[in-house]
């Protein structure tokens, strides 16, 4: 009951963010290989597996949400929260959790659709010359460099969004209160 009802969830709440289109197609397996190469040269696992880290903190409050928010979920959410914040904190914390997990297990097949993405792309020739390019010198170092300079990047956005939130929250309640207002006078 409760893994159907949080699939159920899942589903709709994936639903919601759309299908990728048909995956692009390449006949030439050297030209799949050095796409894969490229892949694991790049590093794209662990940038896609960092993505997931920071994502999901995210992803399990939007899901408990909607698990409270629905109706046909809301006397599940109730049964195991039992109206305490710490019960509330350890579900979404364990949605977390599952999400992380079965994201982390999708990676294989995501890595296999990025070559094939990649494959379509870049010839050959340009492949073999990109995993040279990352495998060695400056390449070499910006993938080295790539997740500490999310790391850092990500701090950086939170931080300006954080101080654009305190300019544009404060203003849209103001505005909220005006318009309300004078459509309550009218």
């Amino acid at each position: 009951m409760i893994r159907a009802t949080l699939a159920a969830l899942a589903l709709a709440a994936i639903g919601s963010v759309g299908v990728a289109p048909a995956l692009a197609q390449s006949a030439d397996p050297a030209t799949r290989a050095a796409a894969m190469r490229l892949i694991e040269t790049m590093k794209i696992g662990d940038q896609l597996d960092q993505a997931y880290v920071t994502m999901t903190p995210m992803m399990a409050k939007s899901a408990l949400a909607q698990i409270e928010a629905n109706q046909s979920s809301r006397p599940l959410f109730e049964q195991l929260t039992k109206g305490e914040y710490a019960r509330k904190q350890k579900l979404e914390a364990i949605i977390g959790e599952e999400y992380l997990a079965a994201m982390r297990a999708q990676l294989p097949r995501l890595k296999a659709e990025y070559a094939r993405e990649y494959a379509a792309a870049f010839t050959l020739a340009e492949l073999e010359s990109l995993n040279r390019y990352f495998a060695d010198g400056a390449g070499a170092k910006f993938i080295a460099q790539t997740g500490e300079l999310q790391a850092k990047l990500t701090g950086v956005s939170q931080r300006i969004g954080m101080e654009v939130g305190m300019v544009a929250i404060p203003k849209a309640l103001e505005r909220t209160k005006a318009e309300l207002e004078a459509e309550t006078n009218k």
